[in-house]
């Protein structure tokens, strides 16, 4: 089961904390008006929600609905973090698979998005598991995080503490998305993990003379092999690619420095002044001194 959750909206945080029950214990009976989050750090959890019950062990995460009464099937030891909240725009999903191909869409559009954008390339709403394992320990440092910021009582300690939740949840988000792809028998072809590493690449790199023997050479295969799966993914080629997030770059810092035209050329990867002109107008449809112009009307 997946939730749909608006992530231009912080959770509000009322309770968030750590228990840990050395001796074997069996969880109350209790009806909640909030959202409540469960995660295991070590011995089992036995939960029954409804009419369903569910075994909790490290490293499982479980939400907890409002309105449905839950307690506890079985006695035993268990540490865990707990999370009471409350959210605006968090609903049940319909249909899971095809909420998981629509997060997968927008992690690809964010993918090739430009990163300077003032526009966010995709739509706020994302989905979070009601339970999931999560993979590696970060998740501890996260949620211990939160739960300092929580008991500190600092100013605005509880819009820190959600905060620090909201992006945790994010996170899930992001890792359930991973395993639901793994596991789905809809595994990446080769050709996509390589266009994004390709493309991951260009947008840290884009700065710096590239070639496209150099491409070739970093990545040990073939550049017109390369620039098909890239063109597959961004519709352009891969110099295509690069010169729009130089473009887009330049024009970040021609709106915001008084830097020479050449020097912000060189700066964003193109030696040569009077190709990054051209380019510019290509890209821009002005001349950079023209978008500069622009750029400063009040």
């Amino acid at each position: 089961m997946l939730f749909s959750y608006n992530a231009d909206i912080l959770p509000r945080v009322r309770m968030i904390g750590y228990i840990r029950y050395t001796e074997p214990w069996i969880h109350f009976a209790r009806t909640s008006d909030d959202y409540i989050l469960y995660v295991i750090k070590d011995g089992n959890m036995y939960l029954q929600e409804g009419a369903n019950r569910y075994t909790l062990a490290p490293g499982d995460y479980f939400v907890l609905e409002p309105g449905l009464r839950h307690e506890g099937f079985r006695a035993a030891a268990c540490d865990y973090y707990y999370v009471h909240f409350t959210h605006p725009q968090i609903y049940r999903v319909s249909d899971d698979a095809a909420a998981i191909d629509e997060l997968a869409e927008k992690r690809r559009k964010s993918l090739v998005s430009y990163n300077l954008d003032a526009e966010d390339p995709t739509d706020s709403i994302t989905f979070i598991p009601k339970q999931f394992h999560l993979p590696g320990n970060e998740y501890k440092s996260e949620l211990h995080a939160a739960v300092e910021c929580y008991n500190n009582r600092e100013e605005h300690y509880k819009r820190q503490t959600s905060a620090l939740f909201h992006s945790f949840l994010l996170r899930v988000a992001h890792e359930h998305l991973m395993f639901a792809i793994a596991i789905s028998g809809k595994k990446k072809k080769k050709s996509e993990v390589v266009a994004e590493q390709l493309i991951k690449y260009l947008n840290n790199n884009y700065s710096q003379r590239i070639t496209s023997s150099e491409i070739a050479e970093i990545f040990e295969i073939n550049y017109d092999y390369l620039n098909r799966v890239v063109s597959s993914v961004t519709g352009n080629s891969i110099f295509e690619y690069l010169n729009t997030v130089r473009i887009n770059n330049a024009k970040q810092l021609i709106a915001t420095t008084d830097l020479p035209f050449s020097e912000i050329a060189y700066l964003v990867g193109i030696d040569d002044r009077y190709y990054f002109s051209k380019l510019f107008r290509k890209h821009a449809g002005m001349s950079p001194s023209e978008y500069y112009k622009t750029s400063r009307q009040v």
